[in-house]
């Protein structure tokens, strides 16, 4: 063995190759790093500098100012579509493509197989195919604009030094972009603001077919007290059903429901997560209401909150000459040309969601005519998935169910399929300089139906719905809630514009618009009932309005920021009267802590979240054992996902529900409970059991625990380890639904803007995340702390700090 001793004494010690090992891991490491973070600047959109585009008729100047927002001065509106495509592709393509391939169903060709059965349900609607109809059918000055826009995109994407940051990561490239994609993404929006309205409406249906017409009236009304309408018209609200027609002292539950998912206020288990109903609020005073005689409007559109913002800060600045500059303000969406919603000097808009009735599902005949067409789901990594879409005459086969005791098929007759639905008219907003040609304008608007209000320099204020109505030969059936349509009675053709309700200058200087019921009678027929909020919010935000007679921007802001609870107030006091005489220590705790509450939705509050809780409890518990005793059956399964569930119930269940805690009919107590004290008193205790079970006790149940942030990136959703990088901070944010702040984990205001126009230099602006789409851009969180803090921050644009200039 010894002549191996020298041999053993050249060998390194262990430890020393251990640490040269370590060296040489660490400077790997170092160098994937330095190579990762190089793709990723190189991905980086341009701010400085100077690039060609050649379709370009005018040199274009691009800047941004601190907070990222753009500004783009051009020479005309073509050039500065251009220019916008080329901003929207650099900082926002990977969301574009998104939302293109969301629409058409082909977000499995990018993502894999996460998202077939997503892409399946698209499938069902064809958009490409008939939105690429509706491409060609558009006029020639909208097909140039989107042709302009296009080119910007496309160019904007192909000058980037890496492609975008999102691609690498997915090893993958983009595709470019087409005009049909812009309007694929309008297509999406059609999706995202009437597609849940859509579903629910057919468990209505369902739920009405039944139970029958007197129940589902009282169960589901279209409106009450709480409502908010413009012009005062208001909705009696149905008897309580006696105990012939509705007992559950008798009838034991013969259905049981499938389990519902918990309620993320409590932990109980509940049908729905009431916070999914809100929306959108906007709001006008005239001139008469401001010291310069100027009309002014308070916009704040509620949406899905994620990372980046849905919207993109604009500014437009277009003239060939300093003298003749038109300034355009708002926020633009990317994947489309031109302002959502802003202001051009002369008039200001801003956009609610309508919630009217867009839509029918049709009972089809027994020998109806189906056609069927193949689709085929392109999977990254996987084989091809083909769908089967059955089609009808009026639309697309959605759904099957049991009617009557025969399984019957649905055909879904949607205005987004019929020809004219979706165009580029309310571009031309950006030159109107009056609210009559605004309003009359939105009805020619091919966009989902939104409540608009416009405003003027000149004080004037104005409310219609933009988007095209579809004719109907029965508008008391169209104004029906829950209820399928017979072929006879669908629309024919667009009803003309000057049929479109509308409201001008009404008497008292104040149009207030908040997803909920807006008019009776005929013109609300018109609308139809698509599933209006119950509106409290809108009745809040006009009793504010009705508080003073003269309004600056900062009164309107302070508005938008309101989140004293008014809604749930009477469900705190009922608590008190719950517990006021309980031994029950755990009772009297809650009597302390409503005594205690402030009133409003604050962080630090636990009596808000205490009322908001035992009312989802009450509500749920009430409602599930009412449609069982009716006789509620499983709703139908759609034709591409199997789902079968139960009925839930909306916030105008807060009407039947109200009136029979105030009557307190035994026949419609839910057993086992002998009194409604008894039934209200184990509903406290279940929640009060379940927040001291989260807390550890109920003082530390504050509604800022549970009203958390969660304003996510889509990658960090499926990789939670990137959270920490690309998600905004998880701030406890004040707020709730029925208030004008409305603000949940992942939903709320995805702007708030006030302006008068010809006065945009006092406007306000916030918005949640930044401009930016990439996480190493100075831009990709601007504007998130004032956003929570409710920090009044301006409409316009500052002093730009980056220029880049676009030349032919």
């Amino acid at each position: 063995m010894k002549p191996l001793a020298p041999f053993r004494n050249r060998l390194p010690p262990l430890s020393r190759v251990l640490g040269r090992t370590a060296v040489v891991i660490v400077l790997l490491l170092a160098v994937f790093a330095v190579v990762v973070f190089s793709l990723m600047r190189g991905s980086l959109p341009m701010l400085e500098g100077v690039q060609n585009l050649r379709t370009l008729a005018a040199p274009v100047l691009i800047s941004r100012d601190h907070a990222g927002m753009v500004t783009i001065r051009a020479d005309d509106f073509a050039d500065a579509a251009r220019a916008l495509g080329f901003v929207h592709a650099q900082e926002r393509f990977f969301e574009m493509d998104l939302a293109r391939r969301a629409a058409a169903g082909e977000l499995s060709e990018l993502l894999g197989d996460v998202s077939v059965n997503i892409d399946k349900e698209k499938r069902r609607h064809r958009l490409r195919a008939r939105l690429t109809k509706a491409w060609q059918s558009l006029p020639g000055d909208q097909q140039n604009l989107l042709q302009h826009y296009t080119d910007g995109v496309n160019s904007g994407l192909n000058a980037l030094t890496v492609r975008p940051w999102q691609y690498l990561l997915m090893r993958t490239g983009p595709s470019p972009w087409t005009p049909v994609d812009s309007l694929l993404v309008v297509g999406e929006m059609y999706a995202m603001l009437q597609g849940r309205s859509g579903e629910a409406r057919f468990a209505d249906a369902m739920l009405r077919s039944q139970i029958g017409d007197a129940l589902f009236d009282w169960l589901s009304p279209r409106g009450g007290q709480w409502d908010a309408p413009l012009d005062g018209s208001t909705i009696q609200i149905a008897r309580l059903p006696g105990a012939a027609e509705l007992n559950l002292r008798k009838t034991e539950p013969a259905v049981q429901h499938a389990k519902a998912t918990p309620n993320p206020t409590t932990g109980i288990e509940s049908a729905i997560d009431p916070e999914l109903h809100a929306g959108s609020n906007s709001w006008a005073v005239g001139g008469a209401l401001t010291a310069h005689g100027g009309a002014m409007l308070a916009n704040d559109m509620h949406l899905g909150l994620g990372v980046p913002n849905i919207w993109f800060r604009t500014q437009l600045m277009i003239g060939k000459d300093d003298k003749n500059i038109r300034r355009l303000v708002g926020v633009s969406l990317p994947g489309v040309p031109g302002l959502t919603v802003g202001s051009n000097g002369h008039i200001a808009w801003g956009f609610t969601n309508s919630t009217g009735k867009w839509f029918d599902w049709v009972q089809l005949a027994a020998d109806e005519k189906i056609t069927e067409i193949e689709e085929v789901v392109a999977v990254k990594g996987g084989d091809p998935v083909k769908v089967m879409v059955r089609e009808s005459s009026y639309g697309p086969v959605l759904r099957e169910a049991t009617v009557g005791g025969k399984k019957q098929s649905f055909a879904y007759s949607w205005v987004l399929y019929q020809p004219g639905a979706v165009n580029l008219s309310m571009a031309k907003i950006l030159d109107i300089d009056n609210i009559d040609d605004a309003l009359q304008l939105a009805h020619e608007a091919g966009i989902p139906h939104q409540n608009i209000i416009v405003v003027d320099a000149g004080g004037n204020l104005g409310w219609t719905v933009a988007g095209r109505f579809q004719n109907y030969p029965d508008w008391s059936h169209h104004a029906d809630r829950g209820r399928f349509t017979a072929p006879d009675k669908l629309p024919v053709g667009w009803l003309a514009g000057d049929q479109v309700p509308l409201i001008k200058n009404p008497a008292s200087g104040r149009i207030v618009t908040a997803n909920n019921r807006l008019l009776g009678g005929a013109d609300g027929a018109k609308i139809g009932d698509g599933g209006f909020d119950p509106g409290a919010r809108g009745g809040q935000i006009a009793a504010r309005l009705n508080e003073k007679q003269q309004f600056i921007e900062a009164d309107l802001f302070a508005i938008q920021r309101d989140n004293e609870s008014l809604f749930l107030k009477r469900w705190g006091t009922l608590i008190s009267q719950v517990a006021a005489g309980s031994k029950n220590p755990a009772q009297r705790a809650t009597y302390e802590v409503m005594a205690g509450w402030n009133g409003r939705a604050d962080v630090d509050q636990v009596g808000h979240r205490l009322a908001r809780a035992y009312r989802q409890a009450v509500v749920d518990s009430l409602w599930q054992a009412w449609i069982n005793a009716a006789g509620a059956k499983p709703l139908g399964e759609s034709t591409t996902v199997k789902q079968s569930s139960f009925p839930s119930w909306d916030g105008r269940a807060e009407y039947p529900v109200w009136q029979a805690i105030t009557s307190q009919p035994i026949h419609l107590l839910p057993m086992p409970y002998d009194s409604w004290p008894a039934f209200l008193s184990a509903q406290l205790d279940r929640v009060t059991a379940e927040l001291t079970q989260q807390h550890g006790q109920l003082s530390k149940a504050t509604w800022g625990e549970r009203n958390r942030a969660k304003i996510q990136h889509p990658f960090a959703r499926a990789i939670p380890a990137l959270g920490r990088w690309l998600n905004m901070p998880t701030d406890a944010l004040p707020g709730d639904n029925n208030m004008p702040l409305v603000a949940s984990p992942t939903f709320g205001a995805s702007e708030r803007m006030v302006v008068a126009p010809g006065r945009e230099e006092s406007g306000i602006f916030n918005m949640p995340s930044g401009q930016s789409g990439h996480p190493l851009s100075p831009f990709y969180a601007s504007g998130h702390g004032s956003w929570v803090s409710g920090k009044i921050t301006p409409l316009l644009a500052g002093a730009p700090i980056h220029s880049l200039e676009l030349k032919p």
